[in-house]
């Protein structure tokens, strides 16, 4: 199924009049990686190369940029994609055959230049705008943060459902709504990021690998950047398009999707408040008793809407399943959200 033109999705042409109206004469003032993971999505790779390739800088200097493709599929099916394209920047591709995106990511920052300035993370299920890096970098100029998040919004395929689209638990992050321009408590997460070089990799923090497998790994590194004091910024300019496939604008994946999303939460909670097993036992017994709650009352609620309006009653199953993996959690009942077989990086 085709999947629709977007605003974000713009031609050469139109970029190439863009640049012309804004001529760059500034000199190159700093250096930046663009880190993709990728798993068997050949197409949306080849999407996201193309929409790198229509980057302009009209509010910042041009700075150099490096992309790393990181392959986390067991035969490197992504080598094809990458040798076949013709790229204004410099483009290095990487297999890395352990399953899992912790261990993906970890081999991208690995493969950062020495002396690069900024890391930019992206999706290979996604489409930057063509003043993406530039919005990014302009808003990291204006805040001096160390880490810049950006908006990340759906697109969906024809005939999709209007209760999917509106159930927001696609849009990344969920509350982009509330923040305003450069607010210091984004949430931050790898689908559209900026972050100072420096802090990642092995000068810096890497992905915990015992989330390789479930996910969370995003939200554990940048919570513990953001508990360390590092300064975060929010860029509402700095856009993205997730390209949503039918097969997950579905009940069945968004279920699964915010069980996963509960299920880490007492892991990342306990790896960076707990001080003790007593301490951590009782983020467990909060965690459980709390979940338990909103269980039985967003059940309740669902029941409630189920003669309403079509779809009424989605995004109180969606808390069901998100308090239901975060008992799982608690009791250790593993999640494999990544594993091989339908591992999406």
């Amino acid at each position: 199924m085709g999947l629709p033109e977007t605003p974000l999705a713009k031609s050469a042409q139109t970029v190439a009049n863009m640049q012309t109206e804004h001529p760059i004469s500034e000199p190159i003032h700093s250096s930046l990686a663009v880190c993709i993971c990728t798993f068997m999505r050949p197409d949306g790779l080849r999407r996201l190369l193309n929409g790198l390739e229509l980057q302009i800088f009209s509010v910042t200097p041009q700075p150099g940029v490096q992309i790393i493709v990181v392959d986390n599929s067991p035969d490197g099916s992504a080598r094809a994609a990458c040798e076949s394209h013709q790229s204004r920047w410099s483009l290095r591709y990487l297999h890395e055959p352990r399953p899992g995106i912790s261990y993906a990511r970890n081999t991208a920052l690995a493969a950062v230049l020495p002396g690069t300035d900024f890391i930019a993370m992206i999706d290979d299920d996604e489409v930057p705008a063509p003043d993406w890096l530039d919005q990014l970098l302009h808003a990291q100029a204006r805040s001096d943060a160390d880490v810049v998040v950006g908006l990340a919004k759906p697109i969906f395929p024809p005939q999709t459902p209007e209760w999917v689209a509106t159930s927001g638990l696609f849009v990344k992050p969920e509350n982009w709504q509330s923040l305003e321009e450069l607010d210091p408590d984004p949430p931050a997460a790898t689908c559209n990021v900026l972050v100072r070089a420096e802090l990642l990799g092995p000068t810096g923090v890497t992905f915990d690998p015992a989330l390789a497998l479930s996910g969370g790994e995003d939200k554990l590194l940048f919570q513990s950047l953001k508990l360390s004091g590092y300064r975060f910024a929010w860029a509402a300019a700095a856009r993205v398009d997730e390209w949503v496939p039918a097969e997950r604008a579905n009940l069945a994946y968004m279920w699964r999707e915010s069980y996963r999303r509960g299920s880490v939460k007492y892991f990342v909670k306990r790896r960076l408040k707990a001080r003790s097993v007593l301490s951590a036992v009782r983020i467990a017994v909060r965690l459980v008793i709390r979940s338990m709650g909103l269980i039985v009352w967003h059940a309740l609620r669902m029941l409630f809407s189920l003669g309403q309006k079509s779809g009424a009653w989605v995004p109180y199953a969606l808390n069901v399943a998100d308090n239901l993996g975060t008992i799982a959690g608690v009791l250790h009942i593993p999640n494999r959200h990544y594993r091989p077989k339908d591992a999406v990086c």
